[in-house]
């Protein structure tokens, strides 16, 4: 692996700590209204995609588990179409799907 592609990864994880600390405290309904909070987790989450998008295509084949597609996906989703998110697609993002890729890439990086 390219040290572009762990600097890559590191920086993701730094966008799921920040997305958990921006949902800390909140439930679902207090999430859906802060709108603040809403938006800098669509932020972090559209950082993550992006950041996806560099990694080398050789580390994303050797880790067919992490949801690499899903990633790029869910960041062109809120890049093009912002005001029409679904905030239960979000919501469980933060909570759910972030938490398990950062073990996933936790693991990855201990593994280099």
């Amino acid at each position: 692996m390219k040290n572009k592609d762990k600097i890559i990864l590191q920086k993701i994880i730094e966008y799921i700590d920040d997305a958990s600390q921006y949902a800390f405290g909140l439930d679902y309904d207090s999430f859906l209204q802060d709108k603040k909070s809403m938006s800098a987790c669509a932020f972090a989450i559209l950082q993550i995609g992006e950041l996806a998008k560099e990694l080398g295509e050789d580390i994303q084949n050797q880790n067919p588990a992490i949801p690499w597609k899903g990633i790029r996906g869910m960041r062109n989703r809120i890049a093009h179409d912002y005001k029409n998110i679904d905030s239960t697609v979000l919501w469980d993002t933060v909570e759910t799907s972030l938490p398990k890729l950062k073990s996933q890439l936790l693991e990855l990086l201990k593994n280099l």
